[in-house]
């Protein structure tokens, strides 16, 4: 064999390496309800809901890295029931936002937030505030910040007369509140129903100037649990009228590719910032209780924008097939 036939073998060898390291496959981490993500100088940083009292956090260069990836407990405060963590960056500071409970029953479940000691996602944490407003005495989880018109707000679900609605709350900082929070959304539609009447887990989303809060919808137990979208169109966030509900789920099981129940999702944007991705959890299976720990897991995939402006999320993608990486790996 010549030097030029070695030289070319070596070379498509380090091709096909090339190519394997930027993919990944779904799930990009097992038994991880409620996940939500972030990218940050050169890693991506991983959490869940775990099924115990703590906050935990895994870290990777690689998307696909997440699966094998140790993970580190970040916090916990020896509440109960911790569920459906995020962590958001402010001056410096990383918020650690947490939903968890003064005693097992889960109607005790309230909303919580931690704060970084420096610039690492990874902490250490330490205990910041209870959120819970002067008036409330209801279940509230599922804790999300974003920014609108360059002011903060919290975004929550709470427990409204046996259904889950949707709250929004004017922030002074990732920790205090400026005001009680104000209703937001309802489970008014047949597809918002299955299981149980559920609008919960809000997530911001801004793209060219517009605002948007993507939610799930039904009950988790149910192959039904999706996503729906709200579109901020008047001045007033803090205005129910001010939000517009589009009629239709925008992320919704799959019978073809075998993904049901999709949904509590969180976004990221890929290494080189060109890409939009969404993280969200789903299960391979269509029978029995959809909401078990074990049975949801992470999922992840890039996204697109329609011509008028709204996310267009495709279908959920099969498990155990090659996708591509984000962009920049």
């Amino acid at each position: 064999m010549s030097y030029l036939q070695i030289f070319c073998l070596v070379l498509l060898a380090n091709i096909v390496l090339l190519v394997e390291a930027n993919t990944y496959t779904n799930p990009i981490v097992p038994s991880s309800p409620d996940p939500w993500m972030t990218y940050y100088k050169g890693y991506y940083y991983f959490t869940a809901t775990t099924g115990d009292n703590t906050v935990r956090i895994r870290k990777s260069k690689t998307l696909d890295g997440l699966k094998s990836a140790p993970q580190q407990i970040v916090f916990n405060d020896g509440l109960h029931n911790t569920w459906a963590p995020e962590f958001h960056q402010w001056n410096g500071r990383w918020y650690l936002y947490y939903t968890a409970g003064r005693t097992a029953d889960i109607m005790t479940q309230r909303l919580h937030v931690a704060e970084s000691a420096g610039d690492d996602p990874m902490g250490p944490y330490h205990f910041k505030a209870d959120l819970v407003g002067s008036g409330d005495n209801t279940l509230e989880v599922d804790a999300n910040l974003m920014t609108i018109k360059n002011k903060l707000y919290l975004l929550g679900a709470f427990n409204n007369n046996g259904q889950q609605h949707i709250f929004i709350k004017p922030m002074i900082n990732p920790w205090t509140a400026s005001a009680e929070k104000s209703f937001l959304a309802a489970p008014t539609m047949n597809w918002e129903k299955a299981g149980f009447p559920v609008n919960e887990a809000p997530e911001g989303l801004h793209h060219n100037n517009r605002t948007y809060v993507v939610y799930s919808a039904s009950s988790c137990s149910t192959v039904d649990y999706s996503l729906g979208l709200l579109e901020f169109v008047g001045t007033d966030p803090l205005n129910a009228g001010h939000w517009h509900k589009f009629p239709q789920p925008i992320f919704r099981r799959s019978d073809r590719t075998h993904v049901y129940g999709p949904g509590h999702n969180g976004f990221f944007t890929s290494p080189n910032g060109q890409e939009s991705w969404i993280v969200y959890h789903g299960n391979d299976k269509n029978t029995g209780n959809m909401c078990t720990k074990d049975g949801r897991t992470a999922r992840a995939q890039k996204f697109t924008w329609n011509a008028d402006g709204t996310p267009n999320f495709g279908e959920p993608q099969p498990a155990h097939v090659a996708l591509t990486a984000p962009a920049g790996e």
